[in-house]
């Protein structure tokens, strides 16, 4: 091969290499615990007390006095105190949060995705090496044999000969024109990556609302366990009340009585409340991810009251406008377009430019032959019995289908911002109402309390009006409770962001 023939070989890879580099395309902008080994030994404690005939166990470890022997050795984790308020709850849960960390490494996924189409318009270069070993015709085969001490060559016979080949090629295709297949194929892949992006950003907004339902969930039970333990004390000193006076002849023994059950019944309540914040505060560090020996202290000792001022008009447009799954909907109905224009592309020529070299040696000394080629291709199937018809057909039922889709969304997210906005103004109300019953109830329970005192009022008034009081707090607690809920659901529902990432002010540019 001359050095001419050679250069131009040389230049065709180079070009085809750098080329190659640009392959790594970008998406687009997207608009917008416990110890194991604890868990492990206690396992397997369990699972040798199995026999083999499958009997029932019915030996419960739980009520085991050597349960601690069966355990081993092993500490407990040491425990914590963590003082958290709303901001931090939330925070914290959005940092920790495993469906989040999963939407991230998809975003990844996706942007691989997108050049990997991308790679699909680039030129491509490959090289293969070949060896083949066969075996040749039959040839006389010679021997040696020594006459009164002459050495003399003799005819033995015919045998068979082998021999073997190479083969190395050296090819560069590139594909210049699909009729838009694989300009389609990169710009669905950058809308799947712009939907990963929003799925992302939507994980992180439904992380926030479970956080603040979570917090605000417990801050309630601890408010409502107040409530009950402030019930069992005003009980119990209406009881004290009943007994002096019982002592003292004033009262009958049926006010004891009914006043015990009372406060029987308080205390069976107060016990359900403590357990329900208990519970609560389990679920909030479980959403947040932090190690369920921690001992959380609010630091918001009361549930705020924050202005609500806008309109519900505004809360459908924005929510029109932002909504998660709504954007998502927007990106299906690309992607459906796009997979139109794929379709469309079966009926397209296809235009590529290809070269190749060749040699039969085993190394590179065969790159003094001249044998190397150069071509142009160009394909077009005018008729593949109606399959590219069928499948233009089905991508344009699929746009329509997104876009009946899209528009349910948006229906039903208009839907669900008119409920919450409704809620909203309820709660308000409620608010109110509850808060001054509260007042009431106070009143007449001291009310109550003054006159069975004196001797004109009876028991049953006094028992009554504590648990008209107990029922207006409670109602004032949850009242609060739903009020703060309702808002960060709208603010859910409108889709504003959980996080602003810096990419927002580039997608509304």
């Amino acid at each position: 091969m001359n050095k001419y023939t050679y250069r131009i070989l040389a230049a065709t890879v180079v070009l085809a290499l750098s080329l190659g580099v640009g392959a790594e395309a970008k998406g687009s902008v997207t608009r917008t615990t416990t110890d194991p080994s604890i868990t492990e030994k206690a396992l397997a404690a369990q699972m040798n007390q199995v026999s083999k005939d499958k009997t029932v166990n019915f030996n419960n470890m739980l009520v085991q006095k050597n349960l601690s022997d069966s355990l081993g050795n092993v500490a407990a984790p040491e425990a914590s105190n963590l003082d958290i308020d709303l901001h931090g709850a939330v925070t914290t849960a959005i940092k920790n949060n495993r469906d989040i960390t999963i939407a991230d490494l998809q975003r990844k996924e996706a942007e691989a995705a997108v050049s990997q189409a991308a790679a699909a318009k680039n030129p491509s270069v490959s090289y293969g090496w070949t060896r083949s070993d066969h075996k040749a015709a039959s040839s006389p085969v010679t021997k040696v044999v020594n006459i009164d001490g002459y050495p003399v060559s003799t005819i033995a016979g015919m045998g068979p000969s082998s021999t073997h080949s190479y083969q190395n090629s050296v090819s560069v295709s590139w594909p210049i024109w699909t009729g838009g297949a694989v300009e389609g194929q990169i710009d669905s892949a950058r809308y799947q990556k712009n939907v990963s992006d929003v799925n992302y950003y939507m994980k992180e907004a439904d992380t926030k609302l479970s956080a603040v339902k979570a917090y605000y969930t417990w801050l309630e039970n601890i408010k409502l366990a107040e409530v009950q333990d402030q019930s069992v004390a005003d009980y119990a000193s209406h009881l004290n009340n009943v007994q002096q006076q019982f002592d003292a002849g004033i009262v009958a023994k049926l006010d004891v009585l009914t006043s015990n059950v009372s406060l029987a019944n308080a205390k069976q309540s107060s016990i359900a409340a403590h357990n329900a914040r208990d519970m609560a505060e389990a679920n909030l560090k479980n959403i947040m991810r932090i190690p369920m020996n921690t001992k959380l202290n609010p630091l918001d000792k009361d549930f705020p009251e924050p202005d609500f001022d806008i309109t519900m008009d505004q809360a459908i447009l924005m929510a029109q406008k932002y909504r998660w799954e709504l954007i998502e909907k927007d990106y299906a109905v690309k992607i459906a377009n796009e997979n139109l224009r794929i379709a469309k592309a079966g009926y397209m020529p296809t235009i590529a430019l290809g070269g190749g070299y060749s040699w039969n040696t085993a190394g590179l000394s065969g790159f003094d032959k001249d044998d190397w080629s150069a071509k142009g291709t160009i394909s077009w199937n005018p008729w593949d019995g109606g399959a590219t018809q069928a499948k233009i057909k089905s991508a344009k039922e699929a746009i329509k289908v997104a876009q009946e889709q899209l528009l349910q969304a948006r229906e039903s997210v208009e839907l669900e911002v008119r409920q919450d906005y409704l809620n909203i103004l309820a709660y308000k109300e409620q608010i109110r109402a509850t808060e001054a019953s509260v007042a009431q109830a106070e009143e007449a329970y001291k009310i109550a309390t003054v006159r069975y005192q004196s001797g004109v009022g009876i028991n049953l008034d006094v028992l009554d009006a504590e648990l008209q009081l107990n029922t207006a707090r409670t109602n004032y607690i949850t009242a609060l409770y739903n009020y703060n809920i309702g808002l960060a659901t709208l603010e859910h529902a409108m889709g504003i962001p959980a996080v602003i990432h810096p990419e927002f002010a580039k997608a509304g540019k």
